[in-house]
């Protein structure tokens, strides 16, 4: 009885046998913990891969919107060769993504002195162009009056690669103002075709 006992106070387990015992058996809890959290590391790891993904093409569309809206404030009078050029360089900045992909607009807004500002001109790639005396709202500060700015617009639709974190497609989109550089109002020369691109 005595050698019992002693048993006993040396192993727990003895006391603990079937159903019971289950609380002792610590066979395979490593498994169990990594096939529990697995899913939630996998899960992390492909959001911050999809994230990192669309901070990359948000930066290119900010980049080219910037880009699109600078190279017109630096002229005097914008022509259809102007525009196609236009493209030409949106292409380079888009890269890798595709510029055919996107959505580019590019207008001239002009304020008469009246406090109301218009659309003197506008041309678009892949989306509608405001029509000539299309009143736009525009931000406090932004156009003088009298004055002009020129506001471009760059739209982009991700699609992650992935699909678990982000299952759908997301508008990245981006907007400038910048003033003309050598003129108060750029003027715009076309001769009918389409400028901005093959599909304008």
């Amino acid at each position: 009885m005595a050698r019992r006992s002693l048993l006993s106070r040396l192993n727990p387990r003895l006391k603990w046998r079937g159903v019971r015992g289950i609380r002792y058996n610590q066979d395979g809890v490593s498994a169990l913990e990594f096939a529990l959290i697995a899913p939630v590391l996998i899960l992390i790891y492909l959001g911050a891969v999809e994230l990192s993904l669309l901070m990359r093409i948000d930066r290119r569309v900010t980049s080219t919107s910037a880009s699109l809206g600078d190279l017109t404030a630096r002229l005097a009078t914008v022509t259809d060769d102007d525009m196609s050029e236009m493209f030409q360089a949106a292409e380079v900045m888009m890269q890798p993504y595709d510029a055919a992909d996107a959505r580019m607009r590019i207008t001239s807004i002009v304020d008469s002195g009246d406090g109301n500002p218009k659309v003197a001109w506008s041309d678009a790639y892949n989306m509608a162009a405001y029509a000539p005396g299309d009143t736009v709202t525009v931000p406090t500060g932004i156009i003088p009056s009298p004055g002009s700015v020129i506001m471009s617009e760059v739209q982009y639709d991700y699609t992650s690669d992935f699909g678990y974190v982000i299952s759908t497609s997301k508008t990245i989109s981006d907007k400038f103002y910048l003033r003309p550089r050598r003129v108060s109002e750029i003027a715009r020369v076309s001769s009918g075709g389409d400028p901005f691109g093959p599909t304008s």
